[in-house]
C-alpha cells in the first residue's frame, strides 16, 4: 500500500500560490531591460535622424557606382519638384523619382515608337549589394518584344516576337541600302561597299612582300605558318584601346607600306604618290615634274661636287633633260620673255628658252620608264621618239612636264588606283573620279560587341575571311554561330543586356555635368 504522505495532492500543498508577488532580482532586471531596450534604441534612431545620418534606415548596400552617396539616402529619395536640389527635408521613405536619376544620367528612350517608357526604378533595383544595375533580366525586355507593338499602330522593321536567345531569337540582319536583310538570305544579302577586296588572297601563305613588311614593321599580325609567312587578321582589323570596337582599316598604316606603294616612276625611285583624290594627285605629279626640270636646268658651276650632285645628274639624264642649257637670249621677243617667267604658286619658273613646238597630245608616250614589279616599258621607237622630243633643245618646261604628266598619271589611275577603287563612269573632267568606298563602321548597329573579351576565339571561327575573294561577301557570323558559345546552363551568358542596350547612347548629355564634387559625397552645406 502507498504512502499517503506523498501523495500529488499532499506534494501541491506544499508551493506558495503568491510567490510571484514577492519582489525576485531576475523579474527586477526582466523588467528594467524591457523598457530600456527600447527607449535605448529609439534615442539612436533619433539621433542618427537628427544629424541627418540615414544608414540605419537603408534596405542594404547600393550599387557600386552609388557607393559615394549611398550613406546620403536623401540623394535619390526627395520630392518629385525637388529637381536636382537639395531639398529642405529628407525623407528615406520617398520613393525614388525619374527626375532623381536623371540629374546624372541623361537616360534617352529606347525607341520613339514605343508604346511606353517604364520608369527607371522598374529596371535599375537598388540595394542589391554591389552589383551592376544594367545587368537586368530578361523580363524587362520581354514584356515588350514578346509581342512588339508600335506607338503608330504600324508593323515595326524589328523582329515582332523574341522571347530568348537559345531558340528565340531571328537570324541576324544587316542594312543592305534601304532595308534590313537576314544573314541566312544568302542571295540578298550583299556587300555594297565601292571597294575591290579579295580577303582569301591576302591570308594566302608565302604572300609576296612579307619578308620586307616584316622587316618595315615588325611581326606584329604576320604569323609564321607551316610553308611561309602569313598575314593574320589582326594586321589590318585593330581594336581601339579598350579592345571593343575595330577601327577603320587605313591605307597609310595598313595598305601602302611595303604592299601597295603608289610608285609611279622609276626615275623617281623614292617618291610615291600620296593616297587622295585625282585632282591632289594631279597637283603632287606637276609639281614634281615642274621642280625636277627646274633642278636640271641649272648650271653644273652652281652645285659644288657632291654624291647628291652626282645622282642629280644620273637622274636628270634618265630624264632626257641637260644640266647645262643656257639661259634665253637676250634679245627674245617681249612675248616669249613674258612666257618664260610663268608664276607657280607665287614663284617664277624659269624657262631655258621660248617654246618652239605645240605641246603633244594626252596620249604622248612618257619614254623610257623604270617600274617596280618587271612592268612593261615602251616599245624603242616610241622611246626613241619621245627621248628625242624631250631633248629638243629650247624646249619649255610646261611642254616637257605636260608630255611626262599622261605617262604618270595613267599608270597611277589605271592600275594603281583601280586595283581598289571603283572608277566613276559618270563623272565628267580631264581626270578620272572614284566612287565612296562606303566601307559600313558597323554592321549591326543595334547591338554592341566586344571583341576583346572573345580574342582568345580564331577571327575566322566567326568571319569566313580565308574562303572570300568578293567584296560583296558579308562575312559576319550567324546567330547559330553565337549559340555555340552563349546556351542557357552549360555555356556564356544569354541575357538579353549581353548585347543589346535599352538607352541609346547617342542621345545622352554632354561630358559637362550639373554637380559639384562636394555636392555628391554629401559634403556640401544643406
Amino acid at each position: 500500500m502507498a504512502d499517503q504522505r506523498y501523495t500529488t495532492k499532499v506534494r501541491a500543498k506544499r508551493i506558495e500560490l503568491s510567490y510571484f508577488k514577492h519582489a525576485h532580482p531576475f523579474r527586477r532586471w526582466k523588467l528594467m531591460l524591457s523598457i530600456a531596450a527600447p527607449v535605448i534604441a529609439g534615442g539612436w534612431l533619433v539621433g542618427y535622424a537628427a544629424f541627418g545620418d540615414s544608414r540605419l534606415y537603408t534596405s542594404g548596400p547600393v550599387a557600386t557606382a552609388h557607393t559615394m552617396f549611398g550613406a546620403t539616402c536623401a540623394e535619390c529619395h526627395r520630392p518629385a519638384d525637388a529637381d536636382g536640389q537639395r531639398p529642405d527635408h529628407r525623407g528615406f521613405f520617398l520613393r525614388v523619382t525619374d527626375g532623381a536619376c536623371t540629374t546624372c544620367h541623361g537616360g534617352p528612350t529606347h525607341h520613339d515608337s514605343q508604346t511606353f517608357s517604364p520608369a527607371c526604378t522598374t529596371c535599375h533595383v537598388e540595394h542589391k549589394g554591389h552589383v551592376a544595375l544594367a545587368a537586368l533580366d530578361d523580363r524587362h525586355c520581354t514584356q515588350c518584344h514578346r509581342d512588339l507593338k508600335t506607338r503608330s499602330g504600324a508593323a515595326s522593321r524589328f523582329e515582332a516576337s523574341i522571347t530568348r536567345f537559345a531558340g528565340g531569337h531571328p537570324e541576324f540582319a544587316v542594312q543592305v541600302g534601304d532595308r534590313r536583310v537576314r544573314l541566312d538570305r544568302a542571295g540578298e544579302v550583299k556587300d555594297t561597299a565601292n571597294v575591290l577586296l579579295n580577303h582569301q588572297k591576302h591570308l594566302r601563305v608565302g604572300l609576296k612582300g612579307l619578308d620586307q613588311l616584316r622587316q618595315l614593321r615588325g611581326s606584329r599580325g604576320i604569323v609564321q605558318a607551316p610553308n611561309g609567312l602569313q598575314l593574320s587578321c589582326g594586321f589590318c582589323h585593330e581594336t581601339d584601346a579598350s579592345r571593343a570596337t575595330i577601327q577603320p582599316v587605313s591605307y597609310a598604316r595598313h595598305c601602302g607600306p611595303a604592299c601597295h606603294e603608289l610608285d609611279f616612276d622609276g626615275r623617281f625611285p623614292a617618291v610615291v604618290a600620296p593616297h587622295d583624290t585625282p585632282g591632289i594627285v594631279h597637283g603632287f605629279l606637276r609639281t614634281l615634274f615642274l621642280e625636277a626640270f627646274e633642278a636640271c636646268q641649272a648650271p653644273d658651276a652652281a652645285t659644288p661636287p657632291s654624291p647628291q650632285a652626282d645622282a642629280r645628274r644620273a637622274q636628270c639624264g634618265e630624264l632626257g633633260l641637260s644640266a647645262k642649257t643656257e639661259a634665253p637670249p637676250t634679245g627674245a621677243p617681249a612675248a616669249s620673255q613674258a612666257e618664260s617667267e610663268q608664276p607657280r604658286g607665287g614663284r617664277l619658273l624659269r624657262r631655258s628658252a621660248p617654246e618652239t613646238k605645240e605641246e603633244p597630245p594626252a596620249d604622248q608616250p612618257r619614254g623610257r620608264r623604270l617600274l617596280r614589279g618587271g612592268a612593261a616599258q615602251e616599245a624603242p621607237a616610241e622611246r626613241d621618239a619621245g627621248r628625242a622630243q624631250r631633248e629638243t633643245p629650247g624646249r619649255s618646261a610646261l611642254a616637257w612636264v605636260s608630255a611626262e604628266l599622261p605617262g604618270a598619271e595613267n599608270l597611277l589611275f589605271k592600275q594603281r588606283c583601280q586595283l581598289c577603287h571603283v572608277k566613276n563612269d559618270d563623272a565628267k573632267g580631264p581626270l578620272p573620279q572614284y566612287l565612296p568606298t562606303r566601307v559600313p563602321a558597323r554592321w549591326l548597329p543595334h547591338s554592341v560587341f566586344d571583341h576583346g573579351v572573345h580574342r582568345p576565339i580564331q577571327c575566322v571561327e566567326c568571319h569566313k575571311a580565308n574562303t572570300s575573294s568578293q567584296t560583296a561577301d558579308v562575312l559576319l557570323p550567324s546567330v547559330s554561330v553565337c549559340r555555340e558559345c552563349h546556351r542557357a546552363g552549360s555555356g556564356a551568358r544569354t541575357a538579353c543586356v549581353e548585347c543589346h542596350l535599352y538607352h541609346d547612347k547617342s542621345l545622352e548629355t554632354d561630358l559637362d555635368g550639373r554637380h559639384p564634387i562636394r555636392r555628391l559625397t554629401g559634403r556640401a552645406p544643406s
